[in-house]
């Protein structure tokens, strides 16, 4: 990992770099023991490089394209990429190579439809669409008919960078993935960027600007709580979505967030 990641900095725009210069990322943290053979990825891959059939864009440090610290109203914190290289993006919650809200019924989807399903209730303020994730082919359909106004799956997150959301996981790489975490996720990836995601965490925390923190799963309320931001009016924390019915019978996390924002006077994000 210190070769495939030496140099990642610069693949930081300029004013993240500015801020994260100066980050050691936690390869003294990672498992000694852990290996991966010739053959298996790491992915997204570095900025610049090619994956075959990855999405267009992908990299492992996406997430701060496109949207500069100051910009920042709403972090979402997952916990890590899509674990298949050809729909993982570099940014949290994004479909990546997705044309179409029917073609994630064919995959490893479950966290982005019950997502959706919020970011629908959030934008209509029908809470109907979020009963549970029974109701995504009703959603879904709806999308189709146009009853429901929303972007093709694979240009919908620029939206949310654009109204300052920054979509972060807890880690920004995956090689081996199990539901129940592997320890290439626990003892490698995550202790790798731990060091980078509180260093972000902590700088838009102490800003003094409007910011909330949207953590989904144990891995990023872990990292949430290291880098000094408890739960809390400002830091709303939930399952991870691949839990779907869990996430969806609690209070949408995105209303609860532009909630958050326009009592402090900043403007929610346009989800």
């Amino acid at each position: 990992m210190r070769e495939v990641l030496d140099g990642w900095q610069a693949d930081l725009p300029p004013a993240w770099r500015a801020v994260l210069a100066s980050v050691e990322l936690g390869f003294a943290d990672m498992d000694a023991g852990l290996t991966l053979e010739p053959w298996e990825p790491v992915f997204p891959v570095r900025k610049g490089r090619l994956f075959p059939g990855q999405p267009k864009g992908a990299h492992m440090l996406r997430a701060f394209d496109g949207l500069d610290p100051a910009q920042v109203r709403c972090v979402v914190l997952g916990q890590d990429p899509y674990p298949s290289p050809d729909f993982s993006t570099g940014r949290a919650f994004e479909a990546g190579n997705v044309a179409q809200w029917r073609e994630l019924e064919k995959m490893f989807s479950v966290s982005i439809r019950t997502v959706m399903q919020m970011i629908v209730a959030a934008r209509t303020g029908e809470a109907g669409w979020t009963g549970s994730t029974a109701d995504w082919p009703r959603l879904r359909a709806a999308i189709e008919a146009g009853i429901v106004a929303l972007e093709p799956a694979d240009i919908v997150a620029d939206r949310w960078v654009a109204s300052g959301a920054l979509l972060l996981n807890a880690s920004l790489t995956l090689s081996r993935f199990q539901v129940s975490i592997d320890p290439h996720q626990s003892q490698g990836h995550l202790p790798l960027w731990r060091p980078l995601m509180i260093a972000v965490l902590r700088h838009l925390a102490g800003t003094g600007q409007p910011v909330v923190f949207l953590g989904f799963g144990e891995a990023a309320a872990q990292t949430l709580l290291a880098a000094g931001i408890p739960e809390g009016p400002d830091c709303i924390l939930r399952e991870h979505p691949a839990r779907g019915d869990a996430v969806l019978s609690l209070p949408n996390p995105f209303i609860l967030g532009n909630e958050r924002l326009k009592a402090l006077g900043a403007a929610p994000i346009d989800w």
